[in-house]
């Protein structure tokens, strides 16, 4: 028998159901796991050292989500000098 999911600190919404709006769906974080070179995760410690001398609550997931979302957003504008397609062009 599978078991059952957790009520904890979901308050009056186990009776009234699910409230929320589709802004805050799309703001909820999944996980996933990547594998990185070890140079890549070093210079990401040296860039997450240097942002949190102007943000101390800056986590590496911080950096990596807008790494990505900058990335992704000249893909979807169709760019062609998108570092991303650099990297794959030179890549062959």
């Amino acid at each position: 028998m599978p078991k059952r999911p957790s009520l904890k600190g979901k308050g009056v919404d186990i009776f009234l159901g699910e409230t929320k709006t589709k802004q805050e769906k799309e703001l909820e974080k999944g996980k996933a796991t990547f594998y990185f070179p070890e140079r890549l995760l070093t210079e990401l410690d040296e860039a997450w050292f240097f942002l949190r001398r102007i943000n101390r609550k800056i986590k590496k997931s911080d950096i990596v989500q807008a790494a990505l979302e900058i990335t992704l957003e000249g893909l979807k504008e169709g760019k062609q000098n998108n570092p991303l397609v650099e990297y794959f062009k030179n890549k062959r």
